[in-house]
């Protein structure tokens, strides 16, 4: 008796599991068919992304800011770069939207709680994707200014070319950085007391040079003048005295 009801236990048993696979088979199929296709069109991007780079001079444009240094060699590097990155944002989307199907198909929290932390991970990715476009952007069009101060013909008649470019490059590297860390987000809330502390210097100096300029040059006023000044003040004492006198 015991026999056939431990047989007929083992084949319900089987039975059940075959069962539980055929439903589950669906999940698993749809769930790689996810991470496919992700893989798939991130796949295809790649190269129109390296084209469409190359096309606009985004090789060109990096290589003039301080960034140019990071990537390797050759005429289209940082566009197949960003390339391969959005290739595998693409297929990491992909993997957390299969995650999702499969946390969804059999309500696993833990698997749920692994899907959360890849949503908020995709979602911090395109504000870091938008603050080093912006700092791309900015540094070069901080490089073209520079440029154009230095070849200005008010920094050449001044005779200050070189610290007028320089502090031109200096504060919009500085603006463009304080930007993008704000947009990634990254605090840059260091980057602010510095910039008040350098914005208290440079008023600082600026009002000593001043001071300085005019007292210097009211120097030689003084000295070239000093004499009249005090013919004037004694004239003025003798007339005074003598109408003093006549009273």
């Amino acid at each position: 008796m015991t026999g056939p009801m431990l047989t007929t236990s083992i084949r319900a048993s089987i039975e059940a599991n075959l069962v539980g696979l055929v439903d589950f088979l669906p999940t698993i199929v749809g769930a790689a068919l996810i991470v496919y296709l992700g893989v798939f069109l991130g796949r295809k991007l790649q190269p129109k992304v390296t084209d469409a780079g190359h096309r606009v001079g985004l090789d060109e444009t990096v290589r003039a800011t301080p960034f140019g240094a990071l990537f390797p060699d050759g005429s289209d590097a940082v566009s197949r770069t960003f390339a391969v990155f959005l290739k595998y944002y693409i297929a990491l989307i992909g993997v957390f939207a299969a995650i999702e199907w499969f946390a969804a198909r059999t309500a696993m929290s833990s698997t749920w709680l692994v899907s959360t932390w890849g949503q908020d991970l995709l979602a911090y990715v395109p504000p870091i994707v938008i603050g080093i476009v912006i700092l791309f952007v900015g540094f070069y069009l901080a490089n073209w200014a520079t440029e154009q101060v230095r070849a200005s013909p008010a920094a050449e008649q001044l005779g200050f070319t070189p610290v007028l470019a320089g502090a031109t490059k200096t504060i919009l590297y500085f603006l463009v950085l304080v930007i993008g860390l704000e947009t990634m987000p990254i605090d840059a809330g260091i980057l602010h007391t510095f910039g008040q502390a350098f914005a208290y210097g440079l008023g600082l100096a600026a009002a000593l040079a001043v001071g300085i300029a005019v007292g210097w040059g009211g120097k030689d006023y003084v000295a070239e003048n000093i004499d009249d000044w005090f013919e004037q003040t004694r004239d003025a004492a003798e007339e005074a005295n003598a109408v003093t006198g006549d009273d």
